[in-house]
């Protein structure tokens, strides 16, 4: 190819991003149509025309940008096309890594709705103000945007984005979807009875198949805040945005369950381990991982190890743990800790309740609700009125806290499971029970266990 002719190959870049596909559906042809014509008229030849439909200019992995580029340093073509530079580059930073290339391999770019042309140097000098002014008004303008989203998930006001299940719009807010309510409920239901995520989506399709789930909604359901009325957002998140369809404490159970349950895809063997997620190494702290073995048939196959040890040597505990021995240790420990653990939370309820001070609110209240009622029929005087509303303002606070304090430590329902478990014949029972079913009950009651070498162990009850 002559240097005549390399100088009239020219490419032609239109690109869209799904907003403006939104508000323009036709506006690649109409930039296709104008670069032909323009390229046709000023005698070019046109080598190829690309481009990228959906993506915003921010993003440089754009498919027919990057096989552009690509041409570039093939030598295929000497200057590039667009109708505007945003079509190109909407930031300073962008604008430059594409200009690298094109500056090594001696190819221009020139728009033709705007008078921007990179091959000389009063070019560019106008291209790097108008991208720097572009730049600081797409900033403000995102600023602008992200204040009122603020402003209004704050005020508990819907924006966008898709409903979930269970709830419904009115007037800009969110409230229970009474007809799908019971969705929400027997998901969680499900979850506390299986303690498998699939299982529970399994479940759910069999009794909503006009839901048409799949498993990740099904597990989004599980996770969703919304439920427990939390709007989360990128601010922060956002308490009582929504009525609750789920108490926390079965919401946080279910989440403390779901993040034990999660594994990292391994080798067949993987699925066993009755313990996994519930041991803790008694010198690091770190969580027990399992480790399959097969040499010994009439041992335990599943062992679990230290793997803050294994894999970098950050602790000294190298004791492979069978995984028998610590069934037999803990069916050992767990009536006689448990027994503790519970007469401990009832003496503890029972201070509790004795300590309780609800009847010293009510009767503050009462005292703020006649000193207005005195007030308001010109009895005191004003100084008296805000002398006492103050007294009793502070004495309501310190109150406040001391019953929210109280109230967190109120045993929850999972009490009566665990005392369920001391009327029966346990071990019995428990002997029973396949590998799952022995897990399911172990992620019921016991939040973790400390383990040492010596197999003695701690139990931390849920």
């Amino acid at each position: 190819m002559d240097k005549t002719k390399k100088a009239e190959e020219v490419g032609l870049y239109v690109r869209v991003s799904t907003d403006e596909q939104a508000i323009n559906g036709d506006s690649l042809r109409t930039q296709r149509e104008e670069l032909t014509k323009y390229a046709l008229s000023n005698g070019f030849h046109i080598y190829g025309i690309y481009e990228d439909d959906g993506f915003s200019a921010t993003n440089l992995k754009r498919p027919a940008l990057q096989r552009l580029l690509k041409d570039v340093e093939q030598g295929k073509i000497n200057r590039i096309l667009i109708t505007k530079l945003d079509r190109l580059s909407r930031g300073v930073r962008n604008y430059y890594k594409i200009l690298d290339t094109l500056d090594e391999y001696g190819v221009f770019w020139q728009t033709v709705f705007e008078k921007y042309d990179s091959s000389t140097a009063n070019g560019r000098l106008h291209i790097n103000i108008m991208l720097s002014v572009a730049e600081n008004e797409s900033a403000q303008t995102s600023e602008r945007i992200r204040s009122v989203f603020k402003t209004k998930t704050e005020s508990k006001e819907l924006i966008s984005g898709k409903i979930p299940i269970g709830l419904k719009k009115d007037n800009k807010k969110l409230i229970i979807d009474e007809n799908k309510k019971q969705i929400i409920l027997d998901a969680f239901q499900f979850y506390k009875e299986t303690t498998s995520a699939y299982q529970t989506f399994q479940k759910l399709d069999l009794k909503y198949p006009e839901l048409q789930l799949n498993y990740m909604r099904a597990y989004r359901i599980l996770t969703n805040k919304l439920y427990i009325g939390i709007k989360e957002t990128r601010y922060g998140d956002i308490e009582d945005f929504c009525p609750s369809i789920i108490d926390k404490t079965t919401f946080e159970n279910t989440q403390r369950l779901l993040k034990k349950n999660a594994r990292k895809k391994s080798n067949n063997n993987s699925g066993g381990y009755i313990f996994q997620g519930l041991l803790k190494c008694s010198e690091c702290g770190y969580t027990l991982g399992g480790k399959f073995y097969s040499k010994n048939l009439e041992s335990s196959k599943y062992y679990y190890i230290c793997k803050r040890h294994h894999l970098a040597q950050k602790c000294s505990c190298k004791t492979n743990f069978n995984e028998i021995k610590i069934e037999q240790k803990l069916l050992k420990e767990v009536v006689t800790q448990l027994n503790k653990y519970i007469a401990d939370y009832d003496y503890k309820e029972q201070y509790l309740k004795e300590s309780d001070m609800s009847k010293e609110i009510s009767s503050l209240e009462n005292k703020l609700t006649k000193l207005k009622d005195l007030y308001i029929r010109d009895l005191i005087r004003i100084e008296d009125y805000e002398k006492d509303y103050k007294h009793y303002v502070l004495q309501l606070e310190e109150l406040a806290k001391k019953q929210k304090n109280i109230e967190t430590n109120i045993p929850n329902d999972n009490l009566r499971t665990l005392k369920s478990i001391l009327k029966n014949n346990f071990l019995l029972e428990y002997n029973k029970y396949n590998r799952l079913q022995k897990r399911r009950l172990w992620l019921s009651i016991i939040d973790y266990i400390i383990l040492d070498k010596d197999y003695n162990m701690e139990i931390f009850f849920i």
